[in-house]
Parts: structure tokens; sequence; C-alpha cells
């Protein structure tokens, strides 16, 4: 399987898609600094998981696909004698670390710019609050991944993007505050950074007697994601496997 990664992850050296693992967090954190420092870091956090995050999510398993297809649309890759399940989980399993780059880098420079404020009128916030808040994000997302993937593969990349953005967009941000979050995968995230980062939907400070800060599970959806993730990777790298060269 390492091989494979490896293989994949070079597919795209010196691609626009690395740089934009770098881009998308830098330049969210730069219009955070500028537009309102007072508010920079639960500004930083709330756009990101709320909008660019969803986007970037969805941009990446688009770009990767669309690198495959546009050379020889798979032709290169099906008359292989390779495992065609272990390339598309490697696929995913690049995708995660590139999504994993882009978090990580999002969370140290909101940490690091902190310092630049100094005092805000809302509260720094430690390294291992960040951090902590971070890796929530990546895990209650992970599901996207062979989402993504069979959405670019199955309907193109103009489509992936819109599907999984609306989505994001709407039904995160719409049921991440209603009783029905736990039902709605794409609220997981946005909920679960009220307990943590005490940061409402809509970017406002959570008030100490918001009752989400005591009903919202942490570990529930991380478990609920995990195993969507593993069912999505599992159904769509049977089905990619069956693929046949058109």
């Amino acid at each position: 399987m390492m091989k494979y990664i490896l293989a994949e992850n070079l597919k795209h050296k010196h691609s626009f898609l690395k740089k934009l693992l770098v881009i998308m967090p830098i330049f969210l954190i730069l219009l955070s600094f500028f537009l309102m420092p007072s508010y920079f870091t639960t500004n930083a956090y709330n756009w990101w998981y709320v909008i660019i995050m969803p986007a970037t999510f969805a941009l990446i398993p688009a770009m990767m696909h669309r690198k495959e297809d546009r050379k020889l649309s798979y032709r290169g890759v099906f008359p292989l004698n390779i495992n065609l399940k272990k390339l598309w989980v490697s696929k995913i399993i690049t995708a995660l670390i590139y999504m994993t780059v882009t978090a990580m880098i999002h969370m140290l420079g909101v940490y690091m710019f902190q310092f630049f404020i100094g005092g805000q009128l809302t509260p720094n916030y430690r390294f291992s609050r960040l951090l902590f808040a971070s890796v929530l994000l990546i895990i209650t997302n992970i599901w996207q991944i062979p989402c993504c993937f069979f959405l670019a593969k199955k309907f193109g990349f103009i489509a992936s993007i819109t599907i999984n953005a609306v989505l994001g967009l709407g039904l995160g941000i719409f049921l991440s505050d209603s009783p029905f979050w736990m039902y709605c995968p794409y609220a997981w995230g946005i909920r679960l950074m009220v307990p943590v980062l005490h940061i409402l939907p809509s970017g406002l400070p959570v008030e100490a007697s918001n009752p989400m800060l005591s009903t919202t599970s942490i570990f529930v959806p991380c478990i609920l994601s995990i195993g969507l993730f593993i069912v999505l990777t599992a159904i769509t790298a049977k089905w990619f496997s069956r693929q046949e060269v058109k």
C-alpha cells in the first residue's frame, strides 16, 4: 500500500494542488488578521470550518481525480496489473494526508498570529486547544474524502465541488444548531466547535448558559465519521475496481 501512496503523491509533485494546501489557509488567516483583528482567532476558525474548509476538502479529491482523468481518462491505470481497490484507497489516504497538512498549516498560522495581535476582544487560545479543535475538524470531515472522489469520478470536477460545497454550507450551518445536527454529517464539525472553542455556527461567542455546551457530544460524531469513512471507502473502492476503460 505504501508504494501506491508514494506513487499517488508523486503524481502531484510541483502541481497547483500542493500550492493550494498552503494558499487557502494562509489567505484566510491574512483576511481575518486585516479585516477584524480584534476577533481574529474566532473568525479565522469560524470562517475556516464553515466556508473555506468544505471548499478545500471538496477541491482536493476533485483536483486529484481531474489530474488522472485529464491525461488518459484512467486508460493508463485500468489495463495495468495492479490492485484497483488499493489504488483507490491510496488516493483517499493521500487526500487525507493533504487535508491534514492544510489543517495543520491553518492551526499553526492562527496560533502564531495571535502573538502579533496581542489582546483580542475574544480570548486567545492555547496551542493544545487549537490543535484539539483542528484534529476534531479533520476527524469529523474525513468521510467527505471517499464521497468527493466518487462524485468527481461519477459526475465530474465542477459537479463534485458544487454538490459538496452547497451541502456543506447549506445543511451544515442550518442544522448544526438544531436538535437534528447528529443526523447531518456536514454539521458534526461545526457543532463540536461550540463546546471546544465556544464559537456558535454564526461566529458569535457562545454564552455560558447556552444548552449546546452541555448537550453536544464530542466522541459520538467522531466515531460516526470514522465509521462512515470506512463504509464509504469500502463501497467506493469496490465500485472503482469494477470500472472499465471507456
